[in-house]
């Protein structure tokens, strides 16, 4: 699908990462505790430093924290938000939606609709291109777009091939409508016959079980012992992320860089027009390879993200354009998420005048609770104690 929107601004943007830094240094281990390994890792994959948060944090506090940064550096009254968009792959519940959570938590309108979108690492791209239509169709005049994502407290630290990858994060962006004739231009591709190349087979209702079955409660414990051998030789668990490499990467190679290109076609740019090519930060290697099949030159098509912050999903595109030279004008960013789908979202965006605030470190809010105390909490709300 491509699009064309006129007289929408994003005006606002803010990336949160925890504090906690992991070097992969300190993680010898996936690399037979080589240092020679190590060091190639780091040239030709990029590797080298990551964020990650504790047990106790999720994809809501990352990106409450980073709306609380957001709406107080720019001094915006929440009564004026018309719409609340939460983009997570990981909610805080099932039911309900984690987008009242925060609306509760922020202190927004009644009158502000609060929304969940289920996307991975094209997340950012396809949540602007949701507020986009909604500003257009005069549903909305100011929206705010909220992603979080923490794959590293539940990633399977066995399977060397992910566990060093993914860092955490949250970002939030104000979007709103605006008089000055900004344009921006969106290709979104979905090839949902890929739909198995990158899930959570046992993360949902599909492979549903009862906690009271006796049953089904041996065989989730017969699941956890099990391992499986990937075709390269990687020990995982039944509860890892399944990737099918070869798919992921033919869809990568093929259809990001062509994307890419049909939204320059359609925008009427060229290579030469656009000031940076903001990809998904899914490894050095693969920015690098994506950014010259598209046509770009190398100095346009940043990394540094990734070395500084690792793989931090649908927040990758954000912290990208945080971390780029402020000498670099951003008049004309060409970002282009891609993942699990699988899609590839891309947009043309002017962001000349948008207040791209710090990377800020999370702080944790009050309100989240420890294991225990969040066990006492419920048990006295089911009692009717609280």
């Amino acid at each position: 699908m491509k699009a064309k929107f006129n007289n929408i601004k994003i005006s606002g943007l803010s990336v949160v990462v925890p504090e906690k830094e992991i070097n992969i240094y300190d993680e010898a281990q996936y690399y037979d505790n080589s240092v020679k390994k190590i060091d190639r890792m780091r040239k030709m994959v990029g590797f080298h430093k990551r964020r990650v948060c504790d047990y106790e944090t999720t994809p809501s506090d990352l990106a409450y924290d980073a709306a609380k940064n957001l709406l107080e550096k720019m001094d915006i009254d929440v009564n004026s938000i018309d719409i609340l968009l939460f983009v997570v792959q990981q909610p805080d519940y099932v039911n309900p939606a984690c987008a009242y959570f925060l609306h509760n938590k922020l202190g927004l309108s009644k009158n502000c609709l609060a929304i969940d979108i289920n996307q991975g690492c094209a997340g950012w791209v396809y949540g602007l291109f949701i507020a986009s239509q909604m500003i257009e169709s005069k549903t909305a005049k100011r929206i705010l777009l909220l992603n979080g994502d923490t794959p590293s407290p539940t990633i399977d630290l066995s399977n060397r091939t992910t566990a060093p990858l993914f860092g955490d994060a949250g970002c939030a962006t104000l979007i709103d409508y605006c008089e000055d004739n900004i344009e921006s231009y969106y290709n979104i591709e979905t090839q949902s016959s890929g739909f198995e190349a990158l899930i959570d087979p046992y993360s949902g209702t599909r492979f549903r079980l009862k906690i009271q079955n006796n049953n089904d409660f041996k065989l989730m414990s017969e699941l956890r012992e099990k391992r499986y051998t990937t075709p390269n030789g990687v020990s995982v668990s039944p509860f890892s992320s399944f990737m099918d490499g070869m798919a992921v990467f033919d869809f990568t190679m093929n259809v990001v860089p062509q994307n890419i290109k049909e939204l320059l076609a359609y925008s009427g740019f060229t290579q030469d027009n656009i000031d940076a090519l903001c990809l998904h930060q899914a490894n050095k290697q693969i920015v690098q390879t994506v950014g010259n099949v598209a046509g770009f030159d190398v100095e346009k098509v940043p990394y540094y993200a990734f070395e500084a912050y690792g793989n931090n999903t649908m927040c990758s595109i954000p912290t990208t354009i945080t971390t780029l030279d402020t000498n670099i004008s951003k008049e004309k960013l060409l970002c282009s998420g891609f993942g699990n789908g699988l899609v590839c979202a891309s947009a043309l965006l002017n962001m000349k005048g948008t207040k791209i605030l710090d990377i800020k470190t999370f702080e944790k809010p009050s309100y989240v609770k420890t294991r225990d105390e969040y066990i006492k909490y419920w048990e006295k709300k089911f009692k009717g104690e609280v």
